[in-house]
């Protein structure tokens, strides 16, 4: 049977043992649940849109109760609680601990071989992020690892080697410091090497392929591995872009990637979302742009960060049947590359990202397939509690950073109160 026959099949209602009426499609609307800005929303609208052209008597109605995180998720946790939750939701990794450890999401294994999803065809990594044991509480839609974006012209003028994925922290911190430079003489900077990204999740990557960690491998504690040795240099040698090698502007957040856009900045942290900006300016001609692996401690195994999203069916919505179809319809094969294509992410149907990059002439979906296989899965997808640890580690870094704390100290004093808010009772 094929996949589109297995959707139809299972929409009608037939051979479901028992769970929701027969004939029900045409009654009432679906409610599918998602924070997506204007880009993803078209997209994610182009993906409805060929679903119901199979599915004429289904409608489904987009609801964004918000673009912030944080709100989207206490929005979806109060819809939750009062009994009318949406059918389908997108996730974030960060979302997860949040709703499956509560038991609010639904274990969508035992009904994915009846709408003929097949979870080898889903990367196995990113899969992994979204199941507890052997259940499945969403199915990706895509995912993206963090690499450094280069500006091309920027290195050709220096007469500086693009570099490979294998280059090391030596490596970038020489690159940076030929590429910071006072340009016109005034006695300022006016081209840096690169940012220091104040965001958890990107300096992360950065400790990772510096063999540290902000958690110990359990997740249960901090020390011996926040203020381990190895963590600790990790926390200096990144603080000192800015305070001591003055490789990076003082308080850049690396939310904004206009200073990278514009020549200003030459190096740049970066997940697969930055894509349809950077396509867009390099279409306009005047900026040319390659990707690599985070560089990695001489010693250290290469290491990311992975970024995924997927979509869930609460645990209490109702048409159930109806719900996990449109899950099942949101992340397959043909979703995955009209994602794919926009830029938005790498499809997370295995064959439809490897396609893309065979595909892609500029070459940066290989570059970003390359660096997947080093990419972790990060803390806020397995520590229900990182939405209270990561302003504690955000403040550490800054302080570091900005105010001159000593790493050592400073990390031993979080690490020891991160350890009393991870025995604390919720």
């Amino acid at each position: 049977m094929t996949r589109r026959a297995a959707l139809a099949l299972f929409l009608c209602g037939c051979g479901w043992g028992g769970v929701g009426r027969p004939g029900t499609a045409g009654r009432g609307a679906l409610e599918l649940a998602n924070r997506a800005d204007y880009a993803r929303a078209r997209i994610e609208t182009s993906v409805l849109a060929s679903y119901l052209d199979v599915h004429p008597g289904l409608r489904v109605v987009q609801r964004r109760p918000s673009s912030d995180p944080l709100e989207y998720r206490q929005r979806l946790l109060d819809a939750m609680r009062a009994g009318s939750p949406p059918q389908a939701a997108l996730l974030d990794l960060a979302d997860l601990p949040a709703l499956a450890d509560r038991g609010m999401l639904l274990d969508l294994a035992p009904y994915l071989s009846r709408v003929g999803v097949t979870l080898e065809d889903y990367d196995s990594t990113v899969l992994a992020a979204f199941r507890r044991g052997r259940a499945v509480y969403a199915l990706p839609t895509g995912y993206s690892p963090l690499l450094v974006a280069y500006n091309k012209d920027l290195f050709d003028r220096a007469g500086i080697p693009i570099p490979g994925d294998d280059w090391t922290w030596d490596d970038f911190l020489g690159i940076a410091r030929r590429l910071t430079r006072d340009s016109d003489g005034d006695g300022l900077i006016d081209q840096w090497g690169t940012e220091a990204d104040h965001r958890v999740t990107y300096w992360l990557a950065w400790l990772w392929a510096g063999g540290g960690d902000v958690l110990c491998a359990d997740g249960r504690r901090a020390t011996g591995c926040l203020d381990s040795p190895a963590t600790i240099s990790a926390l200096r040698w990144y603080a000192d872009w800015v305070s001591a090698d003055i490789i990076a502007p003082p308080r850049a957040a690396g939310v904004d990637v206009r200073p990278f856009l514009g020549g200003k900045v030459a190096m740049l942290t970066v997940g697969h979302a930055a894509v349809p900006q950077l396509k867009t300016r390099v279409a306009g001609g005047g900026l040319r742009v390659g990707f690599a692996a985070i560089p990695h401690r001489e010693g250290s195994q290469p290491a990311t960060v992975l970024r995924a999203s997927g979509y869930a069916v609460p645990a209490l919505a109702l048409r159930r049947k109806l719900a996990v179809e449109l899950v099942a319809s949101l992340t397959d094969s043909l979703a995955g590359r009209l994602r794919g294509e926009a830029g938005l992410e790498l499809p997370a149907v295995s064959s439809v990202a490897v396609a893309l990059g065979a595909g892609d002439t500029l070459g940066w979906e290989a570059a970003f397939l390359r660096v997947a296989p080093s990419a972790r899965i990060p803390w806020e997808a397995r520590i229900a509690r990182w939405g209270e640890i990561e302003p504690a580690l955000a403040d550490l870094m800054d302080r570091i950073m900005h105010e001159g704390a000593d790493p050592e100290a400073a990390a031993h004093e979080l690490a020891m109160q991160l350890d009393q808010a991870l025995d604390a009772p919720r």
